[in-house]
């Protein structure tokens, strides 16, 4: 039987890889230079909050939609200071890598010692 999920709280490496990530895009999202686009990247401050509780599928979506709105191309990291920019883009991948193993694991069979 494949492993059950772990509440999120109960991991503390993705616990710790989504806080990291809800901080950096909060941090992406108020240094923004101009009015307008804080308002235009307003959403990405619901996925921090998703980043910082959510877990399962929502978490992954809301990596994945804030990734996104990273660019390329006239997206958030067009407008935050590259060394920003890097590191929310490494902690969103962190937070997918972390589900991924997860999932991964989940889906193998446990094998028992005596079979």
């Amino acid at each position: 039987m494949a492993e059950a999920e772990l509440p999120r709280h109960a991991d503390e490496q993705l616990d710790q890889a989504g806080l990291h990530a809800a901080l950096l895009v909060e941090e992406a999202v108020s240094a923004l230079p101009t009015e307008p686009l804080r308002i235009r990247f307003a959403p990405l401050v619901r996925h921090a909050a998703e980043l910082r509780d959510a877990s399962g599928e929502a978490l992954r979506k809301s990596a994945v939609a804030t990734r996104a709105a990273l660019g390329p191309g006239d997206g958030l990291a067009d407008y935050v200071e590259s060394h920003l920019a890097v590191a929310l883009r490494e902690a969103l991948d962190e937070v997918l890598r972390i589900l991924n193993r997860r999932a991964a694991n989940r889906a193998r069979p446990v094998r028992r010692a005596d079979a």
